[in-house]
């Protein structure tokens, strides 16, 4: 979904490798992916491990071995059971220290960021949840800012999408595109993961995340404030 390109390389084995090209703009997103996987997996994470990368005057390149696994959309257990992995695998993710993170996933810097694409018009208003469809990008930006929430913050994957989560055999969680990791409040990523696994498995399947996850006192208000931000991204 970003402007990198992507092969999966089969070795005639029981494994593959992705190899993952960035030219031009996708430069920038292809050096963080490879420099924030580098860091989780130093961390002990799940994460792809980068076998090679590249840098020249015309593009960016790694290769990467597969975390165990399948995406979560395709994972074969039931809906409590894969929320529960879920939970659990982003607790643990949220558990590293914070103030050994690098990587500035705050609200400044996703505001920032935000602005620059609605500026380059490369945000489609079409692609907003039903409730915001009638706002434009900016009116929507411009809303957020003026609720900004007080920050608590962890180390967030960014991106916690059910694509971009693995679940292996055992239910252990892995994460793959990592180019957005940072600091950030961990609604970053409990907002965009509670949203999907609510569309995708059940209301039900939601709150069983939540617990596993250890947030006993659901805050909603931060929750639509991220999954709102999260329409910008």
């Amino acid at each position: 979904m970003s402007d990198a390109l992507l092969w999966r390389l089969d070795d005639g084995g029981m494994s593959f490798r992705y190899l993952k090209i960035g030219h031009a703009k996708a430069r920038a997103q292809v050096r963080r992916e490879i420099e924030r996987s580098r860091w989780l997996a130093a961390r002990h994470m799940r994460v792809p491990h980068i076998l090679r990368a590249h840098e020249s005057a015309g593009f960016v390149a790694f290769l990467s071995q597969t975390v165990p696994g399948v995406v979560a959309t395709h994972a074969e257990f039931a809906p409590g059971m894969l929320a529960e992995a879920i939970g659990r695998g982003l607790a643990m993710l949220h558990a590293l220290a914070v103030a050994d993170c690098p990587f500035d996933e705050t609200l400044r810097t996703r505001f920032a960021r935000a602005r620059r694409l609605i500026r380059a018009g490369e945000i489609d208003a079409t692609n907003f949840d039903e409730r915001n469809r009638d706002l434009t990008p900016q009116v929507l930006l411009d809303r957020l800012s003026e609720q900004r929430p007080v920050e608590d913050l962890v180390v967030t994957h960014g991106d916690a999408s059910l694509s971009n989560i693995i679940v292996d055999d055992d239910a252990t969680i892995g994460f793959v595109d990592c180019g957005h990791c940072g600091r950030a409040d961990r609604y970053v990523d409990l907002a965009v993961a509670a949203q999907e696994i609510t569309q995708n498995l059940s209301a039900a399947a939601a709150r069983r995340f939540a617990r596993a996850y250890g947030e006993t006192r659901w805050d909603t208000s931060k929750a639509r404030f991220f999954a709102d931000l999260y329409e910008l991204f």
